[in-house]
């Protein structure tokens, strides 16, 4: 009798938990940031890319650069920086299906709306547990990829890829919210 009341006590438990239902969890819903698994998953390996890639020869007289015979494919704004993705600035996420297309809520930052194809140079897709898109500017390449692991976590993904640096991967652990 007494292994029967643990058995059912262990069932409600694991059923309760927010994490029980992973197998059918799908990526709309609200999602917490995890502080202590997102810090595990982090690669912190990398540092800065200081090769020579990064280095860029300008010659100037008087305060006034001279030209060096390198044409420049990044544009006059360049030297601005481009903002990283919101979903790297947010501790809570919504993702929301509308109509055709998916809501981005992140909390205190701001919101999106992705439409499925290519639309004006970014391309999303997503089924029922991965969202994934991707963009390209005159400076980088940005990919970012959310999807449900089997623990019923969402891991979000975010690759930054400068044309004259090394890429950086940024990695997020969200928890479901009930």
């Amino acid at each position: 009798m007494h292994q029967t009341a643990i058995a059912v006590v262990t069932s409600v438990l694991v059923c309760s938990s927010p994490l029980a239902g992973a197998k059918s969890a799908t990526l709309f819903g609200i999602w917490q940031l995890n502080n202590e698994l997102t810090a595990e998953v982090q690669d912190t390996r990398s540092g800065p890319d200081f090769s020579a890639t990064n280095v860029q020869t300008t010659v100037s007289v008087g305060g006034i650069p001279l030209p060096t015979g390198r044409t420049r494919s990044q544009g006059e704004y360049s030297s601005i920086p481009s903002r990283d993705p919101d979903v790297l600035r947010c501790a809570v996420l919504t993702i929301e299906p509308l109509a055709d297309d998916v809501l981005l809520t992140y909390q205190g930052v701001g919101s999106e709306t992705l439409k499925k194809g290519n639309v004006q140079g970014t391309r999303t897709s997503w089924s029922k547990r991965k969202l994934t898109t991707r963009y390209a500017t005159t400076s980088r390449k940005v990919s970012r990829t959310f999807e449900v692991q089997s623990d019923g976590r969402l891991l979000v993904t975010v690759k930054l890829n400068p044309n004259r640096a090394k890429a950086a991967v940024h990695k997020r652990i969200f928890d479901p919210v009930e």
